[in-house]
């Protein structure tokens, strides 16, 4: 944290082309698309980089094929598409897992009618991933898997069950790292990115945004931060946001998505189980389903569905959001007895809903992202909101909003260049990513074991010398912080040094997962704080204020969270 007397965090003396409200995923890739088009740009986000609904996700890169129930062809090209080029983008953080899709007696939950589906899908999906010229990184193709051999694996206790298909789908190592990795690189290319900065009301001047009045949460510090365009990227809570202009509200209301992390139930497979909730698809198997997906040797658990007319700051789940997740299991999988106390983390996330119509305990989620001129909606120049729907096209709504905005702005030079098509985020410049894992084994066998050396990868990519520098350097920091975790004492100087920490919270959160796995237990966070202090500057009341966020934090999205 910044020391009294400090320069001002807030760049109150420019007027920047773009101001981005918004840290999550989708303000983070539309700040790097403004800033690579040549446009100067500023992001602005209330609380830590990518800590509200961008960290709770099922961290999934979908390949598209769930909006086939919808008949929504185009999306589901969109999707395969984007997979491929956030893969791209980061190729250390993907990678792939098989995901067993079980048959049933009947036509609509039959053999023909899945292999149907997946046939349209492969058609629909032809050519989206020749951006991938590694061959480490594509998906494999479908295949089918016999009822005997489910039963074999224990994937599936059902004796209604005929077979099945196994779908691959790309899963984000940490989907808080790759939201980082993407405001980093558009910090790289000029933009300027402030978290825990909160915007308070627009400036507003004959019906036209010209900025926004922003207060900085660290040291209190409030200016007036100038822009010729605002694309709000709130998120959930851009109506929110839009209410200080008197704007009309664009959603008719949210779903609450919950996940659980458990022990791990299956090994190397996810599956997907029916749930109590019908889907209002078009070409549905009937029900929506509830993913079981092996994590950093656990398993995540989700979605629920609960309808909600406002999102709350509140991200965590209720019981009874649990108890629905914890229900569907059991029914589907009912070896593995699982139970609330089983529990070692949980999250809920808000999406939202623009059906004319709320049918409670009808699934309506849709992909569907949103591009807002104001200026036709509102009569309110120089205001864009950009409201996104799923992290894997976020890269794309990030594209389509940098390029109205240069429109807007009146610089059509680069309106038809896709930038971030093409780009590598921060740790993401890897060729051929299985010949660099080999080097990097090599290169290190002697500082750390297999197991952290690949996870030290799949976190950093080409940035994992800096941590080996840092052992190195500092060799009391090459020491793991938890049993049964590779999480090191570096990465906490590290981040705390590198990765515009502000908390406790935003260490072992977000820019590692060792809280995200459960509760590591308080030496291990007495372990962290102190590391954090000595290297922030902290003084013993901050340090043991920042332990008690990350206690209160924890003691709330861990039912069963050990209080000593």
């Amino acid at each position: 944290m910044p020391e009294t007397g400090a320069p001002s965090r807030l760049p109150t003396n420019q007027v920047f082309d773009v101001l981005v409200i918004g840290g999550g995923i989708t303000g983070a890739w539309t700040a790097l698309d403004c800033t690579l088009r040549g446009l100067s740009t500023v992001l602005v986000e209330k609380a830590d980089f990518g800590s509200a609904t961008s960290m709770r996700s099922s961290r999934l890169l979908h390949g598209g094929i769930r909006y086939l129930q919808q008949l929504e062809f185009g999306k589901v090209r969109e999707s395969s598409r984007e997979r491929s080029f956030l893969t791209r983008s980061a190729p250390h953080l993907v990678k792939h897992i098989p995901f067993v899709v079980p048959t049933y007696p009947g036509i609509r939950q039959g053999r023909a009618f899945l292999y149907s589906g997946m046939l349209a899908y492969r058609i629909l999906a032809l050519g989206t991933s020749a951006v991938l010229r590694d061959p480490a990184t594509r998906a494999p193709s479908d295949r089918g898997i016999s009822r005997q051999a489910i039963k074999d694996q224990g994937l599936i206790h059902d004796e209604a069950i005929t077979g099945g298909r196994i779908l691959y789908e790309a899963q984000v190592h940490s989907s808080e790292r790759m939201t980082l990795g993407v405001i980093e690189r558009a910090r790289a290319s000029g933009a300027v990115a402030l978290n825990y900065a909160v915007m308070d009301h627009y400036r507003i001047t004959d019906n036209k945004v010209s900025g926004v009045w922003v207060r900085d949460l660290i040291d209190g510090e409030a200016g007036e931060i100038r822009s010729q365009i605002v694309i709000n990227a709130a998120g959930p809570w851009c109506d929110h946001v839009n209410q200080t202009a008197s704007l009309h509200r664009l959603n008719t209301g949210f779903a609450r998505g919950a996940h659980i992390l458990t022990r791990a139930l299956l090994n190397h497979y996810a599956v997907a189980l029916p749930s109590a909730f019908q889907s209002d698809g078009l070409a549905t198997r009937g029900h929506r389903h509830v993913f079981v997906i092996p994590w950093r040797n656990r398993s995540l658990i989700g979605t629920s569905y609960m309808e909600s007319d406002e999102p709350s700051d509140s991200l965590v789940p209720t019981d009874s959001e649990i108890s629905q997740l914890v229900d569907t299991v059991n029914s589907g999988l009912p070896q593995a007895k699982l139970s609330h106390n089983d529990v070692l983390q949980s999250f809920v996330g808000y999406y939202p809903l623009q059906s004319a119509s709320i049918r409670q305990g009808v699934y309506q989620g849709t992909g569907e992202y949103r591009l807002v001129d104001h200026a036709l909606t509102d009569g309110t120049e120089g205001l864009v909101t950009a409201l996104g729907a799923k992290f894997t096209t976020a890269r794309r709504l990030g594209e389509m909003a940098a390029q109205l905005a240069e429109k807007k702005i009146g610089r059509t030079a680069h309106s038809r260049r896709y930038p971030t098509r093409n780009v590598q985020i921060q740790g993401g410049d890897i060729a051929d990513l299985a010949s660099f894992q080999k080097r990097m084994l090599e290169k290190y066998s002697g500082l750390w074991s297999e197991s952290t050396c690949r996870y030290l990868i799949s976190c950093y990519g080409s940035r994992i010398h800096e941590i080996a520098k840092l052992c190195r350097d500092r060799p009391a920091l090459n020491r793991p912080l938890a049993k049964s975790q590779d999480t090191i004492a570096a990465q906490v100087v590290y981040a705390a040094t590198s990765e515009s920490v502000m908390h406790l919270t935003d260490i072992l959160l977000r820019r590692t997962d060792l809280c995200l796995l459960g509760h590591p237990g308080d030496p291990v966070l007495n372990d962290c704080a102190e590391l954090a202090a000595a290297t922030l500057g902290w003084s013993e009341n901050q340090r043991l204020a920042e332990l008690e966020l990350i206690r209160t934090e924890l003691a709330r999205s861990i039912p069963a969270a050990p209080t000593e």
